[in-house]
């Protein structure tokens, strides 16, 4: 006869199974659980990065670009090395608004050359953001032709005229070319002369290229550079400028950033030509400082002076042309977290060096990152941008 057996699992038997399986699944949950957030937060690296990329592209650009197409002598009568003898000296207007940038705490009209004075390509200052009682995050503003996003920013041609007086414009045969509407300044080069000059037209710096695309003073051997600062606007200076600066916005901040009013975004403002300041264009978010470092040249060597006094964060006393015949590099530092919090990490230190140093000297500063909530469960990075200003130095 077959039996068959009936008897189950008792009790015990099925309470122990349970909890080896819900040991099992516990412990995996927390492997995945591990893997699902560092994917994610590889992933939010990743897009770090990416913003870095893009934004400090940008950056990079316009800091190229500073100078290019200023002039720099702004009194029309003026023959070097002679005094102004017949036209006054041009008037223009920069930044006319007065409230300051909020929270950066920051006046912007405080960089403006205007009314009368040579611009200057490169200025920074401290703002409050971020400022322990000597240094704050920098506000950094940049003067060129090429800084402001439109049609014409950034075109250019040349007029020459040869010993016998034949007249020359260089043509790109392309879109480059200048459209008739185009708003555009004239600069006169006299390269040659004690000391050098690139001297503004007094009437076409507020026109449209049509009328201005063939000087009507000249003498045989000028050469004139003409450059475009807007497509539809009537100008009120003859130059484009760009503010950077980093603050944090009343609303808006992204999730991923650090919950604390020291950490803002990276923003690049422009100046309109109606004296406004455009609102500003985020370019990299979660930015806790930035600083920068102007190299010098006081020796006429033509190179960075190894005198660690010669690299300095300040270019107070400075006039445009000492700039230009002396500032051969600059260096911006941006202090930014990379990725989004990762409770599963614990930053390193308490400081982290936004700047370098020279000879051992630091020029910008150790950013305390304990004002910073919770500041050890994010990754931080500090983004370096070093530049020869080609379209400075004269």
């Amino acid at each position: 006869m077959l039996y068959h057996n009936r008897q189950g699992f008792t009790l015990i038997e099925l309470v122990v199974v349970m909890a080896i399986f819900l040991t099992i699944i516990m412990i995996s949950a927390t492997a995945f659980e591990r893997i699902a957030d560092r994917s994610s937060q590889q992933s939010k690296s990743v897009e770090t990065q990416i913003e870095g990329i893009v934004g400090l592209e940008l950056f990079r650009s316009d800091l190229e670009g500073a100078g290019f197409g200023l002039p720099w002598e702004l009194n029309p009568g003026k023959q070097p090395p002679e005094p102004a003898i017949a036209d006054p000296a041009i008037n223009y207007q920069e930044v006319t608004v007065a409230a300051t940038v909020p929270p950066a705490g920051i006046d912007p009209r405080i960089f403006n050359d205007a009314p009368n004075n040579a611009p200057r390509p490169v200025w920074s200052a401290n703002t409050a953001f971020n400022n322990d009682g000597t240094v704050g995050s920098k506000y950094l503003v940049i003067k060129s032709a090429l800084v402001a996003d439109n049609s014409a920013s950034g075109k250019w041609t040349t007029i020459s005229y040869d010993k016998d007086g034949t007249r020359t414009r260089k043509d790109w045969g392309s879109n480059l070319n200048f459209a008739n509407s185009d708003r555009v300044i004239i600069v006169k080069n006299s390269l040659q002369s004690t000391p050098p000059t690139r001297q503004l037209m007094t009437s076409p710096w507020q026109g449209t290229f049509a009328p201005y695309s063939s000087p009507s003073t000249h003498s045989n051997g000028d050469t004139f550079e003409i450059y475009g600062v807007d497509p539809n606007t009537s100008l009120g200076m003859p130059f484009n400028r760009a503010d950077y600066y980093v603050a944090r916005p009343a609303t808006g901040m992204p999730q991923k950033c650090a919950n604390s009013p020291n950490v803002g975004i990276l923003y690049k403002a422009i100046a309109t030509q109606g004296g406004g300041l455009t609102q500003g264009m985020p370019l990299l978010d979660c930015v806790a400082d930035m600083q920068v470092v102007y190299g010098v040249d006081a020796s006429g060597s033509g190179i960075v002076d190894t005198d660690p006094n010669l690299h300095t964060t300040d270019l107070t006393g400075y006039t445009p042309e000492k700039i230009r015949s002396d500032l051969k590099e600059i260096r911006v530092y941006i202090l930014a977290q990379e990725g989004k919090r990762d409770r599963f990490y614990s930053y390193p230190s308490t400081t982290i060096d936004v700047g370098e140093r020279f000879g051992g000297v630091m020029q910008g500063r150790a950013f305390d990152l304990t004002r910073i909530t919770d500041y050890q469960s994010y990754r931080w990075k500090v983004y370096t941008i070093v530049i020869r200003p080609k379209n400075v130095i004269q």
